[in-house]
């Protein structure tokens, strides 16, 4: 009481004035005085307090440093109230300078104490501590140079991330110091050694010419005496500083070797030497190794490849943890592979020795060994040849035979465990990672389960069965399903994970799994079993939903839902994908109750992503009624809606997956992409084409696509997608070819409407679909072939839109997609109504060179509209024939030559006459017959003749006589016709030569009476057969009665046409 009270006078006199900051936190720490509860603030104060005091005895400061070591030592509060007290490291400091020897010494074991955290470990060092530091050091005293140690090495730690700190350790002349104190000869004790050369290594990897200084200090020599003398602390700090300097400063590597440092090495590698310096020893080793081959002599010399391998199975043999247990193995296992010319040699080494060993103990050593350097081993950075993974698998598995011990076989498996655990070596073994996993239950199973497993794995190493022959069938998936149950959690992922390689590979292992009893356990595991095992048991059920409705109603029955949707919220990103395709498996019918606590898991917190809850909820959906969907209130409709809601918020991902899950639904139901909620979708899907996200307008534009395939059906969409046309066409022009495809894709399904199709500037978006056409995949350029038949079906082709087709290289293009796609493809029927739409010119149009003469230009594309003549179904010969009628007068004898070359071909053609309704297809088939008939008549004839269809293609063509298209082209006041236009045919290739000089008596226009008389005159002259054949369908009369009712026109001709020419001479004939 009286000291309390003489405490203010004292401070008041006695005290160095407090500073305002001080004066600051102190008040701070009275205003907190309420949360002090155990006094620790107000006692570091006061004892801070005490030592600022000029007049304090020596004892008194003494006994505050105790006081306030104990208060740091057993409080956690105070290291902070230190801390926020701006005197305590100065006033510390001040002390280790200028006091008596024991106010030094435990001036610097506070300090050292307040270096465990970092904030103040900075403070310490920057406040000038090492000067006074360095100086207790070199006392005579063994209490003092402790302290000092101690302190040095706690303001050390960090070193190696701050720069500041390492600068002042270089130029305070810390290490040459530190070095001098080590010196042999001077007394200084083992636990002194160990704190220095602690500090040592602390500073060695960042402070400036710390490996010069320790050389120029004797730093070698010094080294290798701690190795015989020091203590186990000061051994393994010299073996890392050896190591280190080593791989710093190749040059010392001789100084080492001659040392004699090899030896002293090999022998703290030896069992009896604390875990820590064994493992640093062998990393020395490693580095010497590394370096010297002298060094690589003498340790073989030494009697040092068994002492390594020795130390390589240490781990294994004396049960050792941690991390020096792993560095030991390491370590060792790396200096061998120095020795031997690289870790792959040694691999095959060991593998090799196992041949011939004799001994247990020398084989269960040796596959150790084996283990540990294929735990470790790396082929990509190996630079000899690499180890042979299937050789050591082989090697191993003998060591399964009959009366093997104990101890082999379990260093078998570890072996084992180690190649299928190296992702290098394993990718070189077929089916490494199911035998990982029997590896893995081997570890762990009873000794009779173990002996079934051992099997199954020596059978799928020994041969080319799968894992389903190997676990011997039904028997395997019954043994794996017992361990199910009550096994332990890494067991049961083993299993499971097997059961769903099983289920993955083979569907005879489905049943198996179901008739043994898997389902229950399976869907407990997806319950309460650890997260891989829930991930593989969802596959498991997903693969067993997907195989058999049985099955799936089995699961169904087992109440697998709740456990799928809390794998959904709560799983790993690839836990929530395969809970929700599960739920797609599993879910064959509309759930009220399980759309709704998707639906909750939507507009809930968890999980921050919905990806996967939207991917569940499409397939719900997809079977959900449309009356459910539509009403109100109902679980089916809150679900749209909310997906409808979602495509307004802010997270992008979850607005893209919302549009594709609700393109998914409109593209699979017809009913819901033509009832309201289409409509109600257009506009915020709309919204979203102004976003600058790739994947919101790939996703946004598909739905849009979805939505306007009934376009045609609703009044309401084709009015609301009017909005769409201007974006989409400069969706199509994006330089991303995934947006540009989409777009095109929403636009071909948009351009289904006629009026919207008439408003599209067709020059400027031709361009953007053929490089779809060109670039997409296959279904963007089946759409883009779409959008060109749409865009031209309603239009006249003026010069603008034919020399954008022309620049573009549209049709050849059309002709590329022809050739990728299969004729019951629908790219082929698209591209082929594209190519139609092409040839099918309006009139009015005064062009010279029409889109379909690039054709002509590049005879190989003619070669797969032949194909699609020859043998496509019926709509698709007939757009063939549109097309190709039109290269009659450029490419007739090569057309014809192709028409009569190609089998089946002709057949085709004469059953396109005979029995299409379209008179072009009639007449352009007609035209075809003719100019394979010029080439190659009795080939052409032939094949008419084999396919039964003389007489009937005769009856054709004569009722193609009296349709009336003999008028065609034969009024004087009108221009050609289009057919006439544009199916030509010269009759010699002569006459295709002197067309230029008009020659027009040369040449046959052909529409359709006069095609139908030209083929009649070639069959007429073929044989006696076809005449009699031709007389019988009436063209004689036929011909008679049209000569006499025009007879006044052919006058006024004045016969320039051959069309009469070949009337007479079918009468003729």
């Amino acid at each position: 009481m009286e000291r309390q009270q003489a405490l203010p006078s004292s401070k008041s006199q006695d005290s160095e004035p407090p500073t305002p900051r001080s004066i600051g936190k102190a008040g701070s720490r009275d205003r907190n005085n309420m949360e002090d509860a155990d006094g620790t603030l107000a006692s570091v104060a006061q004892c801070i307090e005490q030592l600022r005091k000029t007049m304090s005895t020596v004892q008194e400061k003494e006994s505050s440093l105790k006081q306030l070591l104990d208060l740091i030592n057993t409080r956690e509060n105070a290291f902070s109230a230190v801390g926020a007290h701006s005197q305590a490291v100065p006033i510390l400091v001040s002390l280790l300078r200028s006091g008596s020897l024991g106010v030094k010494i435990h001036a610097a074991t506070v300090l050292g104490s307040l270096c465990k955290e970092e904030e103040l470990r900075v403070k310490v060092l920057l406040g000038g501590c090492i000067p006074p530091l360095l100086g207790l050091l070199k006392s005579g005293s063994a209490e003092a140079q402790l302290a000092a140690a101690k302190a040095i090495h706690a303001v050390s730690q960090g070193a190696a991330k701050d720069n500041v700190g390492s600068k002042i350790f270089s130029t305070e002349g810390v290490v040459p110091m530190v070095w001098e104190q080590l010196r042999p000869g001077l007394k200084i004790g083992k636990s002194v050694d160990g704190l220095l050369t602690g500090a040592l290594k602390n500073l060695c990897s960042n402070t400036e010419g710390f490996w010069p200084a320790t050389i120029g200090a004797g730093g070698v020599d010094i080294l290798v005496k701690l190795l015989t003398n020091g203590h186990s602390i000061a051994q393994a700090n010299a073996c890392f500083l050896l190591a280190s300097m080593m791989l710093a400063e190749e040059s010392v590597c001789p100084q080492v070797l001659q040392a004699g440092a090899t030896k002293q090495l090999l022998k703290l590698l030896q069992p009896g030497n604390e875990v820590s310096v064994r493992a640093e020893a062998a990393g020395a080793l490693k580095a010497l190794s590394a370096q010297l081959k002298d060094a690589r002599r003498d340790i073989v010399n030494a009697n040092g490849i068994s002492n390594l391998i020795n130390a390589t199975i240490a781990p294994s043999k004396e049960f050792m943890q941690g991390e020096f247990a792993q560095a030991l193995q390491e370590n060792a296992m790396c200096a061998l592979a120095n020795i031997s010319g690289g870790l792959s040699s040694v691999i095959s080494s060991l593998g090799e020795s196992l041949q011939s060993c004799t001994s247990d103990s020398q084989i269960a050593d040796t596959i150790g060994a084996l283990a540990s350097a294929l735990m470790i081993y790396d082929g990509s950075a190996e630079n000899t040849k690499a180890a042979n993974p299937v050789f050591i698998e082989q090697v191993l598995i003998k060591q399964f035979k009959a009366r093997t011990s104990f101890l082999i076989q379990e260093r078998a498996i570890e072996a084992l465990a180690s190649l299928y655990g190296n992702s290098y070596l394993s990718s070189k073994l077929q089916n490494a990672e199911a035998k990982r996993l029997l590896v893995g239950l081997i570890t762990m199973a009873a000794d009779d389960v173990q002996e079934e497993l051992i099997k199954s794995l020596q059978i799928l190493c020994n041969s080319t069965s799968n894992l389903w022959h190997a676990l011997q069938g039904r028997e395997g998936v019954q043994l794996l399903i017992s361990l199910l149950g009550l096994s332990s959690e890494q067991q049961q992922e083993c299993a499971v994970a097997l059961l769903c390689m099983l289920s993955n590979e083979n569907d005879e292992s489905k049943w198996a799994i179901t008739a043994a009893g898997g389902i229950p356990p399976l869907v407990q595991i997806l319950e309460i079993g650890s997260s891989k095992a829930k991930e593989d048991s969802a596959t498991v059920i997903g693969n067993l939903c997907n195989h058999s409705e049985d099955i799936r109603a089995c699961v169904e029955s087992a109440d697998a839902v709740p456990a799928l949707i809390w794998l959904l919220k709560n799983g790993s990103p690839s836990g929530k994908e395969i809970a929700a395709s599960t739920l797609n498996h599993l879910t064959h019918k509309s759930d009220s109750s399980t759309i709704s606590q998707l639906t909750a898991l939507l507009t809930g917190d968890l999980p921050e992503s919905k990806v996967h809850v939207l991917e569940a909820l499409r397939s719900l959906l997809s079977v959900a009624p449309l009356s459910e969907i539509l009403l109100e209130g109902s679980a089916a409709n809150d679900a749209v809606e909310t997906m409808i809601k979602i495509l307004c918020s802010t997270n992008d991902n979850t607005r893209a997956k919302s549009a594709s899950v609700l393109a998914a639904l409109f593209n699979c139901r017809t009913d819901l992409r033509e009832s309201n909620i289409a409509i109600e979708s257009i506009g915020p899907v709309l919204r979203l084409l102004n976003i600058q996200s790739e994947q919101i307008l790939i996703e946004a534009a598909r739905c849009l696509a979805a939505i306007f395939r009934s376009i045609k059906q609703s009044q309401e969409v084709a009015k609301l997608a009017r909005d769409a046309l201007t974006p989409l066409v400069s969706l199509a022009k994006s330089s991303v070819i995934e947006v540009a495809e989409q777009g095109i894709t929403a636009l071909a399904n948009l351009l289904l409407d006629a009026e919207i199709a008439e408003e599209v500037q067709a020059e400027d978006i031709i361009l953007p679909i053929t490089r779809v056409l060109r670039e997409g995949t296959h279904d963007g350029k089946t759409h883009a072939a779409a959008a060109i038949a749409r865009l031209l079906q309603s239009r006249h082709v003026d010069d603008a839109l034919c020399e954008s087709i022309h620049r573009a290289g549209t049709v050849l293009a059309l002709v590329a997609l022809l050739v990728a796609a299969n004729l019951e493809d629908e790219a082929t029927s698209e591209a082929l109504h594209a190519l139609a739409s092409l040839a099918r010119v309006k009139g009015g149009v005064t062009y010279s060179r029409p889109p379909w003469a690039v054709l002509a230009e590049a005879p190989y594309s003619v070669e797969p509209l032949v194909s699609c003549l020859a043998a496509g179904s019926p709509p698709l010969q007939e757009k063939s024939i549109e097309i190709l009628s039109r290269l009659c007068l450029d490419q007739s004898d090569g057309l014809g030559d192709m028409i009569s070359g190609t089998s089946g071909c002709i057949a085709a053609i004469a059953g396109r006459i005979i029995k299409s309704t379209n008179i072009e297809v009639k007449a352009g088939g007609t035209a075809l017959l003719i100019c394979a008939a010029k080439v190659h008549k009795e080939k052409s004839m032939e094949a008419l003749n084999e396919a039964n269809l003389i007489f009937e293609i005769i009856q054709s063509l004569v009722e193609m006589l009296g349709s009336g298209t003999l008028d065609m082209g034969l009024d004087n006041n009108s221009q050609e016709s289009e057919l006439e236009r544009d199916m030509n045919i010269f009759k010699t290739t002569k006459e295709r030569q002197e067309s230029d000089s008009n020659i027009e008596s040369f040449r046959a226009t052909t529409s359709g009476s006069s095609v139908a008389i030209w083929l009649l005159s070639v069959m007429a002259s073929n044989d006696s057969k076809s005449k009699f054949a031709i007389m019988e369908a009436g063209a004689i009369e036929m011909l008679t009665e049209r000569i006499s009712q025009f007879s006044s026109q052919v006058v006024q001709l004045q016969l320039k046409m051959t069309y009469w020419p070949r009337v007479l001479s079918v009468m003729i004939i």
